[in-house]
């Protein structure tokens, strides 16, 4: 099914769906917007990262129909969820997808919306916490940090080795690199890394289930992570971190999930840091 990227006329009057990010996994951190949306939903189609007590929120009255994916090609095809979100928009009902993090990062929340366009159904995107602020926020991880890191950027771990990709420029970067879906190739993006000049003791931290009650967060080191020695603990999503602004890292009070590993007091860790903000020299100045 290939979506028409020309408007055509609303042609389902009463038939809606909103575009919902949930935010990444635990339920206290859907909007508001979010949540009036959801509660006026009479079908809602829920992704599978999501925690089972999502379903508190969900209308009585409303049909609840999982659509989640999961590695391998497990689970609905985004084709059948595309079918559904016609289907059932064309019958005139407020239909509910509720997305995994923020729709149109990672979440193919601009497929749907160009398949509803196309289709002339009226539609909204409410965006969600993204994975890449809630993990980050849960493991106590500064994505950017004054004189350490100026720049985010976020990658994509399945294609990324086979894409046309700069690991010169990468391994020299001094961003905080964020990398979707990239525990199964971790060790081999980090070998890359190191291949092109990359320092061996540069941070790396792998969240799994972020925001969840089974929250994993592991620290350690890109050398390690070349090894083969950071391994998934969980069978839940999981997000990479690779930077200096890691040797930051603090420790929240909240939330009480925060997961602290034995192996996170790497010594490598904070006097990377210094090392890396006195290479910032005086560029000390405050964003904004």
């Amino acid at each position: 099914m290939s979506p028409s990227h020309e408007p055509k006329p609303i042609n389902s009057p009463l038939g809606f769906v909103s575009l919902i990010g949930a935010g990444p996994g635990s339920p206290d951190l859907l909007t508001l917007r979010g949540l009036r949306a959801l509660e006026q939903a009479q079908v809602v189609l829920f992704d599978a990262l999501l925690e089972p007590s999502f379903a508190e929120l969900f209308p009585k009255d409303a049909e609840a129909i999982p659509v989640g994916k999961r590695c391998g090609g497990l689970g609905t095809s985004q084709e059948r969820i595309f079918e559904l979100l016609l289907e059932h928009a064309n019958a005139g009902k407020r239909v509910a997808r509720l997305k995994g993090g923020d729709p149109l990062l990672f979440g193919r929340g601009g497929e749907e919306a160009q398949i509803l366009e196309a289709a002339g159904i009226a539609f909204e995107l409410i965006p969600g916490v993204s994975a890449l602020q809630g993990a980050a926020s849960a493991s106590g991880i500064p994505l950017t940090h004054r004189g350490v890191s100026r720049e985010v950027r976020i990658l994509e771990g399945h294609h990324l080795l086979e894409s046309d990709t700069d690991w010169h420029e990468l391994a020299s970067s001094r961003a905080t690199l964020a990398i979707f879906m990239g525990t199964r190739t971790l060790r081999y993006i980090a070998k890359r890394m190191l291949d092109h000049g990359a320092p061996p003791d540069l941070p790396v931290a792998v969240i799994e289930n972020a925001t969840c009650a089974d929250q994993a967060t592991t620290i350690s080191v890109l050398r390690l992570a070349a090894e083969g020695h950071l391994c998934s603990r969980t069978d839940g999503p999981g997000l990479v971190y690779i930077g200096a602004a890691i040797g930051e890292r603090v420790h929240p009070t909240l939330p009480q999930f925060l997961d602290v590993n034995p192996n996170d007091a790497l010594a490598s860790l904070p006097q990377f840091a210094k090392q890396a903000r006195a290479a910032g020299g005086g560029r000390n100045r405050r964003a904004g």
